[in-house]
């Protein structure tokens, strides 16, 4: 029984250890860079970013590691500062029942902060995120609409997400997501009540800063604002990843309850 145990509190710290941004492929324990392509895309070749209606093409791969503890990537004086109810929970949550270690979708928030890179594809109407983590995607609207009128009657694992641009960033409204997602690898749960407000904006031409403002009054006092950068893997594509595909530890896995791997 001790040796499952020990398992799962490694295999809990492994999935809690953000991946280092890298571009894949070279640049790892000092393998060369691969060169970049002379084909394709500019977003695959390493151009500058071309224009999309008048407004800046996100388009590409990209990739900030892995979600760790969103408390660790708040703004100042936007501090993440839970309800009783929320701390309870946090104090007692179970990594060994981590939605992402159940293969189920990881939600809006913790989709693009996987160990797995993701694609944006942009289009006037409409932008698309394309995880490489089991490939999931996501919808964001930006052809005018607003969300549904029942959209509260029916939760989604992403939610319903409605876009518009403020000058270069792009604005992202999102709500109506279900409770079954976590918010990071740390174990910060979420209400459906959860409302997301993203901005993304081109920081250079190989740089996508994402700030988002999670506001959910059952888990956390008030809303709270987190910053990161995603760097463009130039040349690169997601690949295939599917979650149980030659999983051989997931029957080993104990409760393993608290504070593992939250001082990463």
């Amino acid at each position: 029984m001790k040796k499952h145990v020990l398992k799962s509190l490694l295999i809990a710290l492994f999935i809690a250890t953000p991946a280092l941004p890298q571009a894949r492929g070279g640049g790892a324990r000092g393998t060369p860079p691969k060169p970049k392509p002379d084909r394709g895309a500019w977003w695959y070749t390493g151009g500058n970013p071309v224009s999309q209606d008048g407004r800046p093409d996100l388009t590409g791969v990209w990739f900030a590691g892995a979600s760790g503890d969103l408390s660790k990537a708040t703004l100042p004086g936007q501090e993440l500062i839970l309800t009783p109810y929320g701390t309870q929970r946090y104090d007692t949550v179970d990594h060994a029942k981590d939605p992402n270690t159940q293969c189920l979708p990881p939600g809006p928030a913790r989709m693009i902060m996987m160990a797995h890179p993701a694609m944006i594809v942009q289009r006037p109407d409409l932008v698309t995120i394309l995880t490489e983590s089991q490939r999931t995607f996501r919808l964001i609207y930006t052809d005018g609409r607003g969300h549904p009128d029942d959209v509260y009657d029916y939760p989604e694992w992403m939610g319903s997400s409605i876009g518009h641009w403020e000058g270069d960033t792009l604005v992202v409204d999102t709500v109506s997501i279900n409770d079954k997602t976590w918010l990071d690898t740390s174990g910060h749960e979420h209400s459906d009540k959860l409302k997301m407000t993203e901005r993304f904006r081109l920081a250079d031409p190989n740089t996508l800063e994402h700030i988002v403002r999670y506001d959910d009054p059952v888990f956390f006092v008030k809303p709270f604002t987190t910053r990161k950068l995603f760097k463009r893997q130039v040349g690169d594509r997601i690949m295939d990843h599917s979650c149980l595909e030659n999983e051989k530890d997931i029957i080993n896995l104990v409760p393993t309850l608290g504070d593992a791997g939250r001082d990463r």
